[in-house]
């Protein structure tokens, strides 16, 4: 439960927790596994995604609607290419919320290694910048 305030505070969590992963697709595994990567500050894109693990954005954009370990996965640090929130199962609100709280300054894109590949992250305050957050 601690893990979960600390998540929805926006709190940095590196803890490793144990997914009972044993009842997905790989290709779901692999999606939540990248997903699972994006640091508390930085949004990754569904295509993004889709390059490191495989397959489309639109299978990425599917997994992270049925994501079992929202917010432990932070499907809500997924967004689309043009850094608009993209969907969101709790609601967009609910979403752009999340990344309110996660914002830490940050300017610069960094790059994750992914087994032999890379994912492209962007600060979150990326997508802030595009939302109008009277819109919601």
């Amino acid at each position: 439960m601690e893990t979960l305030k600390k998540i929805y505070h926006g709190k940095d969590v590196s803890e490793n927790l144990s997914l009972s992963t044993e009842h997905l697709s790989d290709y779901f595994k692999k999606v939540i596994k990248v997903a699972s990567l994006i640091p508390v500050g930085y949004v990754s894109s569904y295509g993004l995604i889709a390059k490191a693990a495989g397959g489309s954005p639109r299978a990425v954009g599917r997994v992270m609607a049925m994501n079992p370990f929202a917010p432990l996965v932070p499907c809500h640090r997924v967004v689309s290419s043009d850094f608009t929130l993209g969907g969101y199962g709790g609601g967009l609100k609910t979403k752009l919320a999340f990344l309110e709280r996660e914002k830490r300054g940050y300017t610069v894109k960094q790059e994750i290694s992914v087994n032999s590949k890379s994912l492209q992250v962007f600060p979150v305050e990326f997508v802030l910048k595009k939302v109008n957050v009277n819109s919601f």
